[in-house]
């Protein structure tokens, strides 16, 4: 019987290669994992900028006192109208509720220095008072901070860091 040189790839290449295609795609998933954890810790930050900056605009555009609360229990964020009660600072029943927004952080800690996690634009603009909201997260080896500011002479909210 006479061998033929015949074309294509044994068996044995084929299973070569789908164990080198395998280690590398192994390599890559967590890397993969790490990113989107990032760009959702990323999103976060932009969310609370966001929300603090929507609340300065509003205040401004309809030349009312606007304020917004945060709940820590929650991780929620109130955006809304101070129509009861505006010397006190408060979010009280009859105030009209802009907007709500919570932030789906499951292993994440959120604090705020602002006094009864309660901050306040007036339609000029500024804010009640200076502060910051701040955040952090560790997750699988991943550690990730953040930390807002709002000055209250001019109302500006920066994003003063934000690692991860």
């Amino acid at each position: 019987m006479k061998l033929r040189n015949e074309r294509g790839f044994t068996m044995i290449e084929i299973l070569v290669a789908t164990v080198i295609v395998g280690l590398v795609a192994a390599m890559v998933v967590p890397s993969f994992d790490s990113a989107i954890k990032k760009i959702y810790w990323r999103d976060t930050a932009t969310d609370i900028l966001s929300t603090l900056r929507s609340a300065r605009s509003h205040a401004i555009a309809k030349q009312s006192q606007c304020g917004v609360v945060w709940d820590p229990s929650t991780n929620r964020f109130t955006v809304f109208v101070d129509k009861v009660n505006k010397p006190s600072f408060s979010f009280d029943l009859g105030d009209s509720i802009l907007l709500v927004d919570s932030i789906e952080a499951n292993s994440a800690s959120f604090y705020t220095s602002f006094t009864g996690n309660t901050l306040f634009f007036f339609p000029n603009g500024r804010a009640s008072q200076s502060g910051t909201i701040g955040g952090s997260s560790y997750s699988e080896g991943l550690y990730q901070s953040m930390s807002l500011s709002v000055l209250a002479a001019t109302g500006r909210v920066t994003i003063d860091y934000l690692y991860n």
